[in-house]
């Protein structure tokens, strides 16, 4: 039988546990400091720690990542994060977090690790250039992609990630911080089935609907056609609502007119009703990375010879707006590309 002395050190006992050896057969037993042993097994259902989840590597601490970071610190998971912005990692650290110097750093102290980071190139160089996520991974960990990047990019990533006896899922994700902080979110998962139940505890507080796509680098893909359709409606929105300043409508009456018919769609309420007409363009969803699904997934389209006429002049659209310097703001603010060609107003 195995015994292991009581004490206050749960993260040290965590991660000398082998649970191969110890479940499934006799329990371990825990030395109390009065004399005594309770078997580990009743010692984790009383616990107001569990030892037993796993240690979270968290790696882009932006307007997602960092919502995200927070919610598994909330829900009891140990975290180890970085950002090549230290600012970012403050407030994960007040919630207890522990902030690492390296992506090395982190990826060496946590069972499974993750990212969501900005851009294809960022991931690649973040997994696997100098001093990145490859050279430190060995096997048995995980790693988890949820950014939005061509699946290209992530089946490279994955392919050296398998090669270092480790195992990845691409994991990118619908909707915005607010529901990234609440566990909220929905996952777009690829990769395969066991390793996605590894890691099920994890995935079920970041997102409250998960949908399996296929295998790795099919999350990515699922994700840029999604994005296709979201950032070409709301680009459609900004665009009609233009059209009708520049033509003399009341734009609050031509809201009431478009959600009361089959016009009506999300981006119209909340983006375009709620913040466009008010002015606000803080950003939920900026506008270059909008501009950067769009282009993704005209890659993807072009990749399969595939004609995407439509979502191709969105991304124009995206593009204008960032050649007039709105990249940083709300996708809503779209309105204001078209509103310096008309001159009118969309308020």
């Amino acid at each position: 039988m195995n015994k292991f002395r009581f004490g206050t050190d749960f993260r040290s006992l965590r991660q000398n546990l082998n649970r191969n050896q110890f479940f499934g057969r006799d329990s371990p037993l825990i030395e109390g400091p009065l004399g005594g042993t309770r078997d580990l097994q009743s010692i984790l259902s009383s616990l107001s720690v569990s030892l037993m989840k796993h240690i979270i590597g968290y790696i882009g601490l932006g307007q997602m990542g960092g919502a995200m970071a927070a919610n598994l610190l909330e829900n009891g998971f140990q975290l180890n994060v970085y950002d090549c912005n230290a600012k970012a990692a403050e407030p994960l650290k007040a919630m207890g977090a522990e902030v690492k110097a390296s992506v090395q750093q982190v990826v060496a102290d946590s069972d499974v690790v993750i990212t969501s980071l900005p851009n294809p190139m960022i991931v690649e160089e973040v997994a696997l250039g100098p001093e990145g996520i490859i050279d430190a991974l060995n096997s048995g960990k995980i790693y988890i992609d949820m950014s939005t990047i061509d699946p290209d990019t992530s089946r490279k990533v994955g392919k050296a990630v398998k090669a270092k006896g480790a195992s990845m899922l691409d994991v990118p994700v619908g909707r915005g911080p607010d529901a990234a902080r609440s566990g909220k979110l929905i996952l777009l998962i690829g990769g395969e089935k066991n390793t996605v139940a590894e890691c099920q505890e994890a995935l079920d507080v970041l997102g409250e609907k998960q949908f399996h796509c296929g295998e790795q680098g099919m999350g990515a893909t699922v994700k840029l056609i999604n994005n296709l359709v979201s950032c070409s409606i709301n680009a459609l929105n900004c665009e009609a609502f233009a059209l009708g300043a520049a033509a003399g409508t009341d734009p609050q009456l031509l809201a009431d007119v478009l959600t009361s018919t089959a016009a009506d769609n999300f981006h119209l309420r909340e983006n375009l009703i709620k913040k466009a007409l008010k002015r606000d363009f803080s950003s939920v969803f900026q506008l270059q990375l909008a501009q950067k699904d769009l282009r993704l997934a005209s890659q993807l389209a072009q990749s399969l010879h595939f004609p995407n006429l439509i979502s191709s002049s969105a991304q124009e659209s995206y593009t204008f707006g960032l050649a007039q310097g709105l990249g940083s703001e709300d996708q809503c603010s779209l309105v204001k590309m078209y509103e310096s060609v008309t001159g009118n107003p969309v308020q």
